[in-house]
């Protein structure tokens, strides 16, 4: 009987210093891709599927849904940045931590190129590294990464997005149609402090398609930031850099997970999400994003370009 009744103030104790954490903001409901404010017309966004150069079949990302005919096309995701994910300047050993430079943050989800579901959240608010002590307990208390029947530390509280939800691994692969239920969707979390450090969590959940022999047996946790987010005293994580940032100015990131135990392929694109209001913990020049050339724009580049050769050709020699 006593040893029921510490374990279960064990439990109660590690719930409440989560709780602590997340106290202090809100976060709101899903906002459609359509009122967003970021200029897409439909309820879900647009996407394209961009295939990983050279992969080999079964292991491509032929199932991938990046947003794409946004109104500002710094959120459109396409191959050339997912190619600046794996390259990211200044994050080779790095994490990039990131933190609320205003009083309310949005984030969009802008694809994902992962076979697995995962879900994000906001692990932690306002400490420098995420506090692995409250986290973990709880989790090994009630059998590990694999066992989130007992403790499931995502909860309508802290969850933002899930990013294959209606379109999952095995639904893309029937038909390639499906489109995930939370593309080009917002969520403002308010309430935050200037300066507040922000720790955010992908929950990566258990996948297994024999057809094509992928496997992922335990659900893995995966923290935004330095690398000591990702360690934990039993070893369940796995002590790596996770997330990769990209500078769009004016407190604008483009911030990409890698969602595989070990690093996996280290492209750091396996989803990837737009945070505004927010700044980093290491400098970071801005992106470049190409941006496209209109067909009046073009037009009148070729116009003056036709001119400047005409009158060349005209000058006294």
């Amino acid at each position: 009987m006593r040893n029921t009744s510490l374990y279960s103030a064990f439990i109660a104790a590690s719930l409440s210093l989560i709780s602590v954490a997340t106290q202090a903001y809100s976060i709101s409901g899903l906002q459609d891709a359509s009122t967003n404010g970021s200029g897409w017309s439909g309820a879900t966004a647009d996407y394209q599927i961009i295939a990983t150069p050279g992969a080999t079949p079964g292991t491509n990302e032929w199932f991938s849904r990046y947003t794409l005919g946004n109104g500002d096309s710094r959120f459109n995701i396409d191959e050339s940045i997912l190619g600046q994910f794996k390259n990211a300047p200044l994050q080779d050993n790095v994490g990039a931590g990131l933190a609320a430079a205003s009083e309310s943050v949005r984030v969009t989800f802008l694809g994902t190129g992962a076979a697995r579901n995962s879900v994000l959240f906001l692990a932690q608010q306002g400490s420098d590294l995420l506090d692995r002590t409250a986290f973990w307990d709880p989790i090994y208390a009630t059998g590990g990464t694999n066992n989130l029947g007992t403790f499931n530390p995502v909860n309508t509280s802290n969850q933002l997005f899930e990013t294959r939800g209606g379109c999952e691994y095995a639904e893309a692969k029937a038909g390639n149609s499906c489109v995930p239920d939370n593309l080009g969707q917002s969520r403002v979390i308010s309430g935050l402090a200037v300066g507040d450090s922000l720790i955010f969590g992908l929950q990566a959940l258990v996948l297994h398609y024999n057809a094509d022999n992928i496997h992922y047996p335990n659900t893995n946790y995966f923290f935004s930031g330095a690398a000591a987010n990702n360690q934990d005293s039993k070893g369940w994580n796995d002590g790596q850099v996770h997330t990769k940032v990209l500078n769009l100015g004016s407190n604008r990131f483009l911030v990409g997970f890698e969602d595989i135990w070990g690093g996996g392929d280290r492209d750091f694109n396996d989803n990837v999400f737009l945070f505004e209001g927010v700044s980093v913990d290491i400098p970071l020049p801005p992106v470049v994003v190409s941006e496209p050339v209109s067909l009046p724009l073009f037009g009148l580049l070729l116009g003056g370009l036709w001119w400047r050769r005409r009158t060349v050709h005209r000058l006294p020699v």
